[in-house]
């Protein structure tokens, strides 16, 4: 019973859980496909936040490549502002660099060109201006006739016919006496001089009968123009700056048909024959100087005178003070070169090679800053002097372009204007005199005053550049600005040879340059023979006629052991009188 009953229990439960694994699988199969349902529905919506993210990378990576490219334009910006600022900045800077340079050049266009100090105004005064013209009661001076000019009479009578009484008709009686007055004329004449040559006849039998009076000599051989026609020519071009196109106008106007070329041809012969070794004469004079005053200005030579076709030369002067001579030069280049050849015979790449020259045997040169002057220096060849008119210049130029340093500039202006004072008292006296020694001690005080307030202004409490440079110039030229202190002879500044420089400047403007390289030349030679002829007091007329003439006496230039004796400057006392300037009676009317 037990048995059967455990066997139908058994039955019973495996029927049952067989029963409960069917339904188990049917839940497996169930879950299992809503797992799969779930997964797929996850899988689907796994994609699509695949698809979401990989769209949001793509845009995070676009937004990133636009920020960083933003990034980087922002930067450009930033650097683009910060050189635009820079060169905003530099160009305010240059704009006013510029508006400083018109101002000065309008100045200089425009401007007073006197350097001569304005008077102070008294205080509580102002100053009376003169009016122009005449001044009321003042009696003036009369009609002056110059005494030193020839005397040409002419005697105006009543015609014959009219010396008449016109009321009674008896005839005027002469009184011996007459009304004179003076007036000043001027008498342009060309002429021919007729030369006509004795000739005579031998009253013995010995042979050539006929004996004639030998010609004078000419200038130009087989010339028809004479001394005093080249002469005028050359003072003409070269002292009255009058172009020989003029010239041979103004000629015409007298009856005289010359061309241009004849003119050129004949001085370019003078030049050769005459006036060449006189010139080279003075140029070995100047290397005798131990003091020069030197300067340079343009100079147009229209010729082939380096491989680049240029045509810019320069003039270059040199005032000899202690000998007296004023020497022109005229080259292609503005280099120490020119100065080296001058005035020490060589060129300026052996200068390099020599050893220095001792410092008590050196030239003086008083010049401006130029770089060409410093080199000559550097080389142990000279001692320089700078120029304290060019000091004040700066200054001037300072406050002409920025007018806020006008009150710091004028105080300069007027401490350079005080040194220029006592100097001028100082040198008044002779050298082991009191008052010599009084006014050195003055002199030698405002100098120091004036050297401390260089080195304690040239720091950063002069806020402007142009401060700054101006004082750093003057801390740098010290040596040769205060030169003049230990030596009352040296001049303070370079003015003599500036004021030479205004002759051939005049030429300049009139004629331009030259066209030929001896044409130069004979510029540089006829510039240096005027200017040392006024330098010492010589008529430049009387001199050139009377050189000339001593060349055509002896058929050629004096030899190099002579010239000497014909330079303006060696001329004996006697001579010297006779060519002197304003002579009495020099001018002499031709007898036509």
């Amino acid at each position: 019973m037990d048995g059967r009953n455990s066997t139908v229990y058994s039955g019973t439960t495996l029927l049952e859980t067989a029963e409960g694994k069917e339904t188990g699988y049917e839940t497996l199969f169930a879950e299992n496909a809503y797992l799969k349902e779930e997964n797929k529905r996850l899988h689907e919506e796994n994609e699509k936040l695949r698809e979401v993210f990989r769209v949001a990378t793509v845009a995070f990576e676009k937004k990133n490549r636009e920020k960083e490219s933003s990034n980087a334009e922002l930067e450009k910006a930033y650097a683009t502002i910060k050189t635009l600022t820079e060169e905003n900045a530099e160009l305010k800077a240059r704009l006013k660099t510029e508006e400083g340079k018109v101002k000065l050049l309008n100045k200089l266009a425009f401007g007073k060109r006197s350097e001569k100090g304005q008077q102070q105004k008294e205080s509580g005064s102002q100053r009376q201006h003169k009016r122009r013209g005449a001044v009321a009661g003042h009696k003036g001076r009369g009609r002056t006739i110059p005494e030193e000019l020839p005397v040409k009479e002419e005697v105006i009578d009543i015609p014959d016919e009219e010396k008449f009484c016109p009321d009674c008709g008896l005839p005027y009686r002469e009184t011996g006496m007459e009304e004179t007055s003076n007036e000043v004329c001027v008498e342009t004449v060309y002429y021919v001089k007729k030369i006509k040559r004795k000739v005579y006849k031998k009253t013995c039998i010995c042979p050539k009968q006929i004996v004639t009076v030998p010609a004078p000599g000419k200038l130009i051989p087989k010339g028809k123009f004479g001394t005093s026609f080249w002469v005028e020519a050359l003072l003409n071009k070269y002292k009255n700056h009058l172009p020989i196109e003029r010239q041979v106008k103004d000629m015409a106007d007298y009856g005289l048909e010359v061309s241009s070329g004849t003119i050129f041809g004949g001085m370019k012969k003078i030049y050769h024959l005459y006036l060449s070794p006189l010139y080279l004469a003075l140029v070995k004079s100047v290397r005798e100087s131990r003091h020069i005053h030197i300067d340079e200005s343009g100079w147009k030579l229209f010729a082939l005178i380096d491989e680049k076709g240029n045509c810019n030369g320069f003039i270059w002067v040199y005032v000899c003070k202690d000998i007296r001579v004023v020497l022109y030069v005229i080259r292609p280049g503005r280099g120490a070169s020119v100065p080296c050849e001058t005035l020490f015979d060589m060129d300026i790449e052996e200068a390099k090679l020599l050893e220095p020259i001792p410092a008590g045997d050196r030239k003086r040169i008083t010049v401006d800053r130029f770089s060409s002057y410093k080199t000559l220096e550097r080389l142990g060849l000279v001692d320089i002097t700078y120029c304290w008119a060019h000091q004040r210049r700066d200054f001037i130029a300072a406050k002409t372009k920025y007018p806020e340093l006008k009150k710091w500039a004028d105080i300069w202006i007027e401490k350079i204007a005080r040194l220029y004072h006592i100097n001028k008292q100082r040198i008044k006296h002779d050298y082991q005199s009191a008052s010599f020694k009084k006014h050195d001690k003055k002199l030698r005080e405002a100098v120091n005053r004036m050297e401390q307030e260089i080195n304690s202004q040239a720091n950063p409490q002069c806020t402007h550049p142009q401060q700054r440079a101006l004082l750093e110039s003057m801390k740098n030229h010290w040596q040769g600005l205060t030169v003049f202190v230990d030596n009352p002879d040296v001049d303070m500044d370079n003015n003599i040879s500036e004021r030479m420089l205004r002759i051939p400047v005049l030429g300049r403007k009139n004629y331009w340059g030259n066209h030929a390289v001896w044409a130069g030349q004979l510029s540089a030679a006829m510039f240096s023979m005027i200017q040392t002829c006024a330098y010492n007091d010589i008529s430049p007329r009387a001199y050139l006629s009377w050189y000339l003439n001593e060349c055509v006496k002896k058929g050629a230039a004096p030899s190099k052991d002579e010239i000497g004796c014909f330079l303006p400057q060696n001329l004996t006392a006697d001579i010297r009188e006779r060519l002197r300037a304003n002579k009495q009676g020099q001018l002499i009317f031709p007898s036509v």
